[in-house]
């Protein structure tokens, strides 16, 4: 529907459509002239307060080539327009590889500045994916307009749809919104300013005008999506040696050149917790197999590609299809690897697809199961149930050459302590490989998200949103309390009918994460998990440090393996990190943990 931030009868819908047209077109007729020079640019990742040089320079930080622009990059060549991407994230990571004692967080001013005077755009396309972005997105829009206040900027990607009036109302700097995929309404917006198109052409576009907000949101999917990257002159080969892609990367050895590629569009579900139907739209459109495929080998011999992740979020919808992508792969003998770190729908795991799937070359891949409490999956809408996690967890246990990880989460709106017990006895029942777990996280434009705000919900009130993480609150908090540690007990005993708090959730999510990942390796036997888990150890131990519990953890592992002489010195620094940390007392002391030392 075009909306603007007014009560809205139905029979005034015309004129409110025509009056918002006038207002869009009125304001970039204004801001910008001609268009055709178009620089695309993508923030730094991380926020410089966060911003850990030694975890970057141990490539911790992720570093995914920028997928959405290179798309519309390729859309705006195929229209006869310059335009030019410049990857912020990468200019950082760079500069820190190659200046070990002189670098500055803020080089990405100067690659920015130096590169808007060498192109000379018309315009500025930036973008912003998850929400935790969006702060260096401000920063970066602030710094083009300090300096160039007449160049006009458009941001566009899933957290800029999905919170538009926020992001319009949080930074000035930026003229207009790009909504939802962009492949073609962007490219109309820069005809449009070239007056190739008139004003009816508009859509998907947003802006704020004396504090007024005024979109053309008519969601219309995309479904010519077979457009193959344009990256231009970013060196996708050398991405990996700046940072991770994917959450497998500690599988690969560290020569190994990773991209992302994408072969599905949208979802079939609609968790209620999920983004991707507010910026995708309902069901799932799939790019024809022999382009996929034909662009893989493209990135192979290119940049010597020889990992994919998948970007998709449904990468199993239309299991015929899937296996056609699979065995086409295998067909032509690509010698490649791949994982499906955004995770796949349980109910579409059969014994033909996994088989198939290892076979082109799949070494890792999660399950989104959330919880193990078959109403809480009712009430966010999950695609899969409790008998669809145990089917898949028994066909992937036949192919121990896949790294298995379910996705868990914690929190939900009235969640008991008796349903958060329910997720972990799925867990250990399943025994997937390894389980990343999330506090709720309610983000914008999420069916979660409307429900709290018209009740108040309490979950709106978190302010630890990114709890998890190298840099997260959890990491903080470990610092924070080293030296006076705030009380700590096992909330998985107490009363199963209690609701726990925002506080409590904090220890929660320790507990489960314990219990699901590090407890059950005093059970695991077999050698070719145990080397699995011993290498995901290793990686948490480099980008978590002075952590016992991963650290001794990894030592029972050594064990288990028999080197025991590596066992023991881990142990020993395990003690020496305990040592210095009441936080980490108090929770050996709470699970019994010193006995392993």
């Amino acid at each position: 529907m075009y909306s603007v931030a007014l009560p809205i009868k139905q029979h005034d819908l015309l004129e409110i459509q025509d009056a918002t047209r006038e207002v869009i077109s009125d304001k970039i007729t204004t801001v910008a002239h001609v268009c055709n020079r178009i620089l695309l640019v993508t923030p730094p990742q991380v926020p410089e307060e966060y911003f850990d040089v030694e975890m970057a320079r141990q490539k911790r930080y992720p570093a995914f080539p920028p997928y959405g622009l290179s798309i519309i990059n390729k859309r705006l060549h195929e229209n006869g327009y310059v335009s030019e991407i410049i990857d912020l994230n990468y200019e950082v990571l760079a500069s820190l590889h190659s200046t070990r004692r002189s670098f500055h967080y803020s080089v990405w001013q100067s690659k920015l500045q130096k590169r808007i005077e060498e192109f000379k755009p018309d315009l500025i396309g930036i973008t912003c994916m998850f929400s935790m972005t969006a702060p260096q997105m401000y920063k970066v829009a602030e710094f083009i307009k300090k300096s160039y206040k007449n160049l006009p900027i458009i941001a566009g990607g899933v957290h800029v749809t999905t919170a538009a009036r926020t992001v319009l109302a949080e930074c000035r700097s930026i003229d207009f919104i790009s909504l939802y995929e962009g492949d073609t309404s962007f490219v109309a917006i820069i005809d449009f300013i070239n007056k190739k198109t008139t004003v009816d052409a508009l859509r998907h576009i947003a802006t704020q005008q004396k504090s007024r907000y005024f979109s053309l949101d008519n969601q219309l999917r995309e479904y010519d999506i077979d457009a193959v990257p344009d990256y231009g002159s970013l060196p996708i080969g050398e991405y990996h040696t700046l940072g991770k892609i994917g959450a497998y990367h500690w599988l690969l050895d560290d020569k190994v050149c990773a991209s992302a590629i994408l072969s599905n569009r949208g979802c079939r579900g609609s968790c209620t917790y999920c983004s991707v139907n507010a910026f995708c739209g309902r069901g799932v459109r799939s790019r024809k197999v022999q382009v996929i495929v034909d662009e893989m080998e493209c990135l192979k011999e290119k940049y010597n590609i020889t990992h994919f992740m998948w970007l998709d979020d449904d990468l199993l919808y239309n299991r015929r299809r899937a296996l056609e992508l699979f065995h086409a792969i295998v067909k032509r003998n690509m010698n490649i690897s791949w994982d499906a770190s955004n995770g796949v729908i349980a109910a579409s795991i059969t014994p033909e697809i996994v088989d198939v799937a290892y076979k082109s070359g799949c070494i890792g891949l999660h399950l989104g199961i959330e919880s193990g409490n078959q109403k809480i999956l009712a009430s966010i809408r999950k695609p899969s149930d409790l008998d669809d996690y145990r089917t898949a967890a028994a066909i992937l246990k036949q192919y121990p050459g896949i790294f298995t990880k379910g996705f868990l989460m914690v929190g939900f709106t009235d969640e008991t302590i008796g349903q958060v017990l329910d997720t972990v006895n799925l867990a250990l029942e399943l025994q997937l490989d390894w389980y990343p777990i999330q506090i709720l996280t309610v983000f914008p434009s999420t069916e979660i998200q409307k429900s709290l705000s018209d009740n108040a919900g309490r979950r709106m009130g978190f302010k630890d949103k990114f709890f998890i993480g190298a840099t997260g609150g959890q990491r903080l908090r470990e610092k924070n309390e080293k030296v006076e540690a705030k009380e700590f007990k096992n909330l998985l005993a107490a009363d199963p009918h209690i609701v726990p708090s925002d506080e409590q959730l904090k220890d929660i999510w320790f507990l489960v994460d314990y219990k699901v990942n590090y407890e059950r390796i005093l059970t695991e036997e077999r050698i070719i998990k145990l080397n699995m888990i011993k290498k995901m150890l290793r990686d948490i131990c480099n980008r978590v440090p002075e952590n016992p519990l991963s650290t001794l953890f990894f030592g029972i592992l050594e064990e288990k393996l028999g080197k025991h002489r590596a066992s023991q010195e881990l142990k020993v620094q395990a003690k020496t990190y305990l040592d210095n940390s009441t936080y980490w007392q108090k929770r050996f002391e709470v699970l019994n943990l010193y006995r392993y030392l």
